[in-house]
């Protein structure tokens, strides 16, 4: 492979409140709406409840008491690939954007910066990637503390 041909990968740049965020495309398993959220007692304000997809149970994060400290309306969502049957409460989808990897503005692993890896420049304004497994990490966390 040559070194001059770019790296690029696909995200889904979505919407959480008032600000704009990705993931790697890969990530997304599927994007849901309208959904019965079952409510869960007990559990911090970020946790939803469950949903049913295909009768397994998913965890229901929304990321905006974690990000902002606010609580967003919203029946989208979208659910992460893997073991940990998780999903995210999002307010829009924004559209699928391809990005070189030159474009992409790492963080360090700082506390303040622990659910984001890093950024890319998208129509006019900054968007920030967000570090999918810190969200896991959080709800694991919180349930073995109960």
């Amino acid at each position: 492979m040559s070194e001059d041909i770019e790296l690029k990968k696909t995200w889904l740049v979505f919407s959480v409140g008032d600000s704009k965020y990705a993931l790697l495309s890969s990530d997304v398993k599927e994007i849901i709406r309208d959904v019965t959220v079952f409510p869960l007692p007990f559990v911090p304000s970020y946790i939803n409840g469950i949903l049913n997809r295909y009768g397994e149970p998913y965890a229901v994060i929304d990321p905006l008491p974690l990000l902002e400290n606010k609580i967003q309306d919203s029946c989208l969502f979208i659910v992460l690939q893997g073991e940990a049957h998780v999903c995210l409460k999002i307010s829009e989808i924004i559209e699928f954007h391809t990005v070189s990897n030159a474009e992409i503005k790492s963080f360090s692993n700082s506390d303040s910066g622990k659910y984001y890896i890093g950024s890319f420049d998208f129509e006019d304004s900054e968007v920030l990637i967000l570090n999918s497994e810190s969200f896991i990490e959080v709800v694991e966390n919180d349930i073995e503390k109960s």
